[in-house]
Order: C-alpha cells, then structure tokens, then sequence
C-alpha cells in the first residue's frame, strides 16, 4: 500500500483573524463567568468581593403623626427605611406605603428618658412588669405591620436599664427580628445584651438632622460619608421633616456615583454576616 502524507488544514490570514478573536473572547468569558458564576467555597462570597464599596443606610424617624410629606418621603423610594411611631392615624397607612415603594418599615419603639418626656403612645418605661412590657411590645408592633425590625424612639433611660432591654430583645429575637440603637445615650446596654441573647444588633453613626436646616443636613450627610469610608458602613438618622427628604432627594443619586451603596438595614446585616 503506498504511503499517504497526513492531511494537512491551512487557514488563511482571515480566518486566523477570527480564530484569534474568537479565543480571546472565550477567554474573557471564561474569566468573567469564573468570578461571577462559580459555586462559593472556601474563598470570598460574592457580597464580600464588593465590601470595597461603603454602605450606607438612611433610616427617617417619626414617621406616624401626619401625611403633609409624604410625596418626598415616597420619591425617595427604597433607599430610606420607614421608622415608624406606634398606634398613631397613620401608623398603618406609612407601613402600607412602604409595602408599595419597597421601601423597609421598622417599628420606632417609644422608650423611657432621662428627661421625663413623654415621647409618645406605647410607651414602655422600666417600671413596668415583664408582662406589661410584652404586651405593649406586641400591641405596638401589631400597630405597624410588614416591620422587619425596631429601633428605639428617645430611650436614654430606657436602653440603659438592662434588665428592661433583655425582656424587650429577647422577645424581638422569638419574632426574628432585628434592633437599630438610635444610640441616645452612651450608657445604652443593647450591644451587650444583644449579644448575650443572641439578637443582630445595628447602631446608629450620625443624626442628620439635629439642626433643622438644609445646610445642616448635607454637612451631616458628609460626616456618614466620611464614616462610611473609615468603617466600611454606616446608619444616618434623620427624622420626617421636609429639609431632611428634600436634602436626601438631592444627596443620594450623588452618593451613588461616588460609589456608595445606598442599602437597607437588612441588607446591611446580610453583608456583616458575610
């Protein structure tokens, strides 16, 4: 049988044009699809390769008492959390409200002060008994539906007295829900005892809004920048006022071209779990 040469393919200068296009192309894909798709081990998840963008979290107090802002609350859409007094008109309508902006709703927890105010309807103050406590707890929450967490309204007393912030967190912790210390004092006991009953536990970096100015607002805006790129994350508190939201309509676009993420409070944990 005579010899036969093997076969040999010619490409031409076209076609090993394409042929190298092609094979960078895949490459890349392969690359991308290795970062993005491929199954979480042992290495970094993929909510911890992007903690190099701070967080933030704008959480708007005393919301309940009446409607006059709501269309700057609700332009704000899911990049504030609705924090909202118990048992008052429009406890209800704002819970609501939140279900149709996405916006996240938590109970604002009327608690004791050192300065004897009243700082409203279900109020819980450290006089009570366990059961009076959880009761007023339970009405309180029932009073703001679709909440997902607490945080405290005032409560300079209250978040200092141990034993009354054990009852109140231990049961948020049965509810499975999570507690914001506004921090209004620093005497608070909750990031102990939240440990101690196994309860996430956030706590508020800045008040926005102390000073009801604009000016005032977006220097505090900057101080929450400024903290959110030292720490990783921060909460900024600011209240259900028209300076606040109209202020935070105009900061939080900018916010998000820097970088920042504008995110929720359960966000927020879900990446500190990470």
């Amino acid at each position: 049988m005579a010899y036969r040469k093997p076969f040999k393919f010619k490409l031409t200068k076209k076609q090993k044009e394409k042929a190298l296009v092609f094979s960078v192309t895949a490459l890349c894909a392969c690359a991308i699809f290795w970062m993005f798709a491929r199954p979480v081990g042992p290495l970094k998840s993929v909510a911890q390769r992007f903690t190099r963008h701070p967080k933030i979290v704008f959480v708007i107090d005393d919301i309940g008492n009446h409607d006059r802002y709501k269309e700057p609350l609700q332009a704000l859409g899911d990049h504030v959390t609705y924090a909202i007094l118990p048992l008052l008109p429009y406890s209800r309508y704002f819970s609501e409200l939140g279900q149709k902006t996405g916006a996240e709703v938590i109970l604002h927890l009327p608690l004791d002060t050192v300065q004897d105010k009243i700082p409203g309807r279900g109020l819980i103050v450290s006089t009570m008994s366990r059961a009076d406590i959880l009761d007023m707890l339970d009405r309180d929450l029932a009073s703001v539906p679709h909440h997902v967490g607490v945080n405290n309204h005032m409560g300079s007393r209250g978040t200092a007295d141990r034993e009354m912030m054990t009852v109140i967190l231990t049961e948020l912790k049965r509810r499975k829900l999570f507690f914001l210390d506004s921090y209004t004092t620093k005497d608070s006991t909750v990031a102990e005892v939240g440990r101690a009953v196994g309860l996430p536990i956030l706590t508020r970096g800045v008040f926005l809004d102390n000073l009801n100015t604009k000016a005032a607002v977006r220097e505090e805006v900057r101080k929450l920048k400024a903290l959110a790129r030292e720490k990783g994350n921060a909460i900024g508190i600011g209240h259900y006022r028209k300076n606040t939201l109209e202020v935070l309509k105009d900061e939080i676009p900018k916010l998000e071209k820097e970088g920042f993420q504008v995110i929720s409070l359960q966000d927020l944990l879900r990446f500190q779990r990470d």
